[in-house]
């Protein structure tokens, strides 16, 4: 009985501990599922910014966000999945958002469609999404995750120089966290390209950041380079790209930075097109250089061009032992050697395209747009304010004419005019046209036997003629003729193209025109010009400068280092001859007056 009544005792206590706990959960679950009150929200972070949550905790806080954040909370999320490879969990709230996005939204809607396409391996269907966006008109974040998009891109394309590129365009826009990963992907993707197609990808639509990068990766890809000639071509490396990020991918022991010292070589190797159709215009040059190598210490040692692969070449050249190359002569073998990346200096006989911007390389021509670039200079000195150019309207005349535009607009800041002949029958109304309408408006397109209509400033002052003898002898008089034969003729400036030899019979329609030409032409260096007659008495006025213009390459070599560290220009055979900042020789030309069959100093 006594037991009885304690269980009973027992089961009421029990029941009431059971009733309390009862009655306090559900006070507890009605706190926790009624209505509460809300802390401040967490304001939405850049919806490219860095993604260092799960999609999950993304996601949730987008169910809690009121729009525009909401938007850029699911952007944050769906990114999240793609990083994984997600596309199954990404998808539908991708679907969400493509039907719920305004136009303004839009970009973000092709960025996020573009990377879905990408992780389902669609690089193709990526390109479509990614053709109608301009990282210019994104913000920065979002023009970083647009060019990582297209670095995926061609990396899933198996183009890694290109997703390379698109990686170090985007690396100013990254923060210093992101930096350090985006600069090692760069050097992961250039490890897998060859170092010959490194090499062909350098050219001058590049900046200099991603040559930089293009030229440092084909020297360490190379297996094969002899220790000494590696560490020459890091040493080069170093001095022309001292602020690159490339360095941090660099041992310390490629030793000092070369300093540069004055070229004292002792074997010059001088590469020519000996054979072929070009032999005569080499042996010209080749006559040059041994004329101004006599009383030389140093050896001499030429090789011929013609029909020979440059790598095998270049090897030859080491085998000799040469320290200093002078040539080629064609564009095309300048190329190919350059992209070797020869660890000896090189004083080139042409300007490629591209000029790699390195301590000991060097660029020598008798270019016709080098002329050019000297008759804007000076007629810029002698004060006139509009000058027309007219020239053939051919592939080597609007070259011409372009260079000398630009030259022009430099030392202006307007633009010259621009006017092109076609033929002898039209001649007439090609020079009427070049001078009528000296206020033309610019935007008019440009036609055979047509002016270029820019801008202009003021009536026209001088002419800058890009013709041969022939066609400068039939074209002056209809100048004369169109604007007023009792008028003075404008001031005309031709090239050497124009040149004729002092002495022979007078034209008296050239009376006045201003050629710019050699100073050995005129009668500098008169003693190896006789020597030259005494040996060569035949030959004229091209070989003459070909002889000239392979003399000053010999005689250059002690004065490169100097010259291009901002010495004074140096008189030569050629011209005043000075270098820039890429190392490529500038030259200064003589220029004079035709009267009556003899060049003489103008006075003008």
């Amino acid at each position: 009985m006594g037991y009885k009544g304690l269980a009973t005792k027992y089961q009421r206590s029990s029941v009431t501990r059971l009733l309390c706990t009862l009655v306090l959960s559900s006070i507890l679950l009605a706190c926790t599922t009624g209505p509460q009150q809300k802390g401040p929200l967490e304001p939405a972070p850049d919806m490219f910014g860095l993604t260092d949550r799960s999609a999950e905790q993304y996601l949730a806080q987008a169910e809690q966000a009121p729009e525009p954040d909401s938007f850029s909370w699911r952007v944050l999320a769906i990114r999240a999945w793609l990083q994984q490879g997600n596309t199954a969990a990404a998808e539908p709230q991708l679907a969400r958002l493509r039907q719920q996005s305004t136009p303004a939204q839009q970009p973000v809607i092709d960025l996020l469609n573009a990377a879905a396409a990408l992780a389902a391996g669609n690089s193709g269907l990526a390109a479509q999404q990614l053709s109608g966006l301009s990282p210019a008109t994104l913000s920065p974040a979002a023009a970083s995750y647009y060019l990582l998009l297209q670095a995926n891109r061609y990396e899933q394309q198996q183009q890694p120089i290109e997703a390379a590129k698109v990686l170090i365009e985007r690396q100013p826009l990254l923060d210093g966290q992101e930096q350090g990963p985006n600069l090692d992907r760069i050097h992961q993707l250039l490890q897998q390209p060859s170092p010959l197609a490194l090499r062909k990808a350098q050219n001058t639509a590049n900046d200099e950041q991603i040559n930089g990068w293009l030229r440092l990766m084909a020297i360490l890809n190379t297996d094969h380079a002899q220790p000494a000639q590696r560490r020459w071509q890091l040493q080069s490396w170093r001095k022309a790209y001292p602020d690159h990020p490339g360095h941090r991918y660099l041992s310390d022991d490629t030793g000092p930075v070369m300093t540069l010292e004055s070229y004292q070589p002792a074997h010059i190797a001088v590469l020519l097109p000996m054979s072929g159709k070009l032999a005569e215009q080499a042996e010209a040059i080749r006559n040059g250089i041994l004329s101004a190598h006599q009383g030389q210490s140093s050896r001499l040692s030429f090789f011929d061009t013609n029909g020979r692969d440059m790598a095998g070449l270049y090897q030859q050249i080491q085998q000799a032992g040469a320290d200093f190359i002078i040539g080629p002569l064609l564009k095309e073998d300048i190329d190919a050697l350059n992209g070797l990346d020869p660890a000896i200096p090189l004083l080139a006989l042409n300007l490629p395209a591209y000029q790699p911007d390195l301590p000991h390389r060097y660029y020598f021509s008798l270019s016709p747009e080098a002329e050019a670039a000297d008759a804007a200079l000076h007629m810029w000195d002698q004060g006139h304010q509009q000058p027309l150019v007219f020239a053939p309207d051919n592939e080597l005349g609007r070259r011409v004419a372009a260079e000398f535009n630009a030259h022009w607009q430099q030392q202006s800041g307007r633009p010259a005019r621009l006017a092109y002949f076609t033929s002898q029958q039209s001649i007439e109304s090609d020079v009427r046209r070049a001078l009528s309408n000296a206020g033309a408006v610019a935007g008019v397109s440009v036609i055979k036997g047509s002016t270029e209509q820019l801008p202009a400033t003021g009536a026209i002052d001088a002419v800058f003629m890009v013709t041969n003898t022939t066609e400068t002898r039939f074209i002056l008089p209809y100048f004369d003729f169109v604007r007023d034969s009792r008028a003075a003729r404008l001031p005309t400036y031709v090239t050497s193209r124009s040149y004729l030899p002092g002495g022979e019979a007078p034209m008296s329609e050239l009376n006045g025109i201003r050629l710019a030409d050699m100073p050995w032409l005129f009668g500098g260096a008169p003693q190896l010009m006789e020597e030259v007659d005494t040996l060569w008495p035949t030959v004229g006025s091209s070989w003459l400068r070909l002889f000239a213009f392979g003399y000053d390459a010999l005689t250059l070599i002690p004065q490169l280092t100097q010259l291009r560290e901002g010495a004074p220009a140096v008189p030569a055979l050629t011209g005043e001859l000075s270098l820039n900042e890429r190392g490529v020789v500038q030259r200064r030309l003589q220029w004079m007056e035709y009267r009556n069959g003899e060049w003489l100093p103008g006075d003008y």
